[in-house]
């Protein structure tokens, strides 16, 4: 069996200790599956550079910015952000996905946890503890409207046949992971992503947590 593919790390924080950290956090990964390719700081400069890095993961340090910079960054660059924060609270989490993360890890975190997280953002999954998934699905749950929203109806008419038949089989099988969805869809995992990609913009929704919910609110495990 080959090795795995190379996992292409963008750093943003202003705090180069954190850079030297992350360095070793990835080099005692298997060898050739994940390098940090640059650590940038925070500021305009950062997202156009980070769209020219092209990296499969950004790691944004949440102290060297504020949330804001992660829609910023999402914006400039399509790769997914995974936060490091030093701490980070149930509601504080919620904030930064809503924002558009696919995760968060704490720099206390052990090594193997924080690899494991990167790798699962890569592969279009979130990094999630139990407890800030269901604050964020009760908060969407909920209907908090998000600025300039279409009518459901219409984003929700934007779907493909195909797309409505990923959401559901999503909903089906929320504990699944992209290859088991894909494998059940019997289509590739790339596509899948791609398609997942498409379903979020057309319905305005950052990540699967939020498809989950929005689905769920507007009954999208209809076939009708």
């Amino acid at each position: 069996m080959g090795l795995p593919r190379l996992i292409r790390l963008l750093l943003v924080t202003a705090d180069r200790d954190v850079a030297l950290w992350l360095q070793r956090v990835l080099e005692q990964a298997e060898p050739g599956s994940m390098e940090l390719v640059r650590a940038i700081a925070p500021g305009d400069e950062a997202r156009a550079r980070a769209a020219g890095i092209r990296p499969d993961v950004i790691v944004l340090d949440i102290e060297a910015g504020d949330i804001a910079a992660i829609a910023r960054l999402g914006a400039e660059c399509p790769a997914p952000i995974l936060v490091l924060a030093a701490e980070c609270d149930g509601a504080a989490r919620v904030r930064v996905m809503r924002a558009g993360a696919r995760g968060v890890v704490l720099k206390r975190d052990a090594p193997g946890t924080i690899r494991k997280a990167v790798r699962k953002v890569k592969e279009g999954e979130l990094w999630l503890d139990r407890v800030t998934t269901g604050l964020l699905l009760k908060e969407l749950l909920a209907g908090a409207a998000q600025p300039g929203e279409l009518p459901a109806i219409g984003r929700i008419a934007n779907l493909t046949e195909r797309e409505s038949d990923i959401v559901r089989a999503l909903l089906g099988e929320q504990g699944a992971n992209s290859r088991e969805l894909a494998a059940r869809l019997r289509i590739g995992e790339q596509t899948l992503r791609n398609h997942f990609c498409s379903i979020y913009r057309k319905l305005g929704i950052p990540n699967r947590v939020g498809l989950v919910a929005y689905a769920t609110r507007h009954r999208l495990d209809s076939t009708g």
